[in-house]
């Protein structure tokens, strides 16, 4: 008599394996495409917290994205952007975004220039997409922020008393026109000034002026980006993908 029944006393246990491994999978490219949900750490002077978080339970990774990376010259470029949509076609936009934006700025190119080669991607794409972003680069050796905007919330500043919105580079939504114009600025960032990058899902369903003046009550004397960030509400606008980065100069 042969027990045909044996072998599938396995797989179950076979399953749990693969499903493990499958899962292990997921985890290591989520962390290859948005390195960590939430980054904490000194650069340049700069002392960095940032944070996303996806909409869909599910998927850990949406259409969110920050940038904080130390480049060849010896400055840095911070960002953050929001691709409309969901789904995986907003992911692999949202990827193209941030792996574009990190090497044209290994690159040299200034911040307007990342925009515009951001909006060309776009425009290439295969169908419809549209995408907002802040790019930032800061030297540390002069304490200098430069920044480029294209459709994207006004970057706040914070000192020990108040809060303000930095004046706000004209810049359309990229992916819209063929060859759309945006903008620079700049200004010095003395010790112990913060700037906060964030996505319009941090806004929530008020107006646009409600949200970034609730943003900006959270950020006036802050010290610890990091403890900031756990005061923030990253559920504000909900079905919406969230994002914020906030950099304090320490030396």
């Amino acid at each position: 008599m042969i027990d045909v029944a044996a072998p599938s006393l396995g797989k179950p246990q076979s399953l749990r394996h693969r499903l493990a491994r499958q899962r292990r999978i997921n985890q290591l490219l989520q962390e290859a495409i948005q390195p960590t949900p939430g980054l904490v750490t000194n650069l340049g002077g700069l002392r960095i917290a940032a944070r996303c978080h996806s909409a869909d339970p599910q998927v850990h990774i949406g259409g969110d994205w920050y940038l904080a990376t130390p480049l060849p010259d010896g400055d840095l470029v911070l960002a953050v952007g929001d691709v409309e949509g969901r789904g995986m076609r907003t992911v692999e936009s949202m990827v193209g975004l941030r792996y574009t934006a990190a090497s044209y700025a290994a690159a040299g190119e200034p911040p307007a220039m990342i925009l515009s080669r951001l909006n060309t991607l776009l425009r290439h794409a295969s169908g419809a997409i549209s995408a907002s972003a802040v790019i930032v680069r800061y030297r540390p050796s002069l304490g200098r922020l430069v920044w480029a905007r294209a459709g994207h919330p006004p970057m706040l500043l914070s000192n020990h008393r108040r809060v303000v919105q930095l004046p706000h580079p004209r810049g359309p939504l990229l992916g819209m026109f063929t060859h759309p114009p945006y903008e620079q600025h700049s200004r010095h960032l003395r010790i112990g000034e913060s700037i906060m990058l964030y996505t319009d899902g941090m806004i929530g369903r008020g107006t646009l002026e409600e949200g970034v003046r609730q943003l900006a009550d959270r950020l006036v004397g802050v010290h610890d980006p990091a403890a900031l960030l756990e005061q923030l509400d990253f559920h504000a606008a909900p079905g919406h993908d969230a994002c914020a980065l906030i950099a304090r100069r320490t030396d």
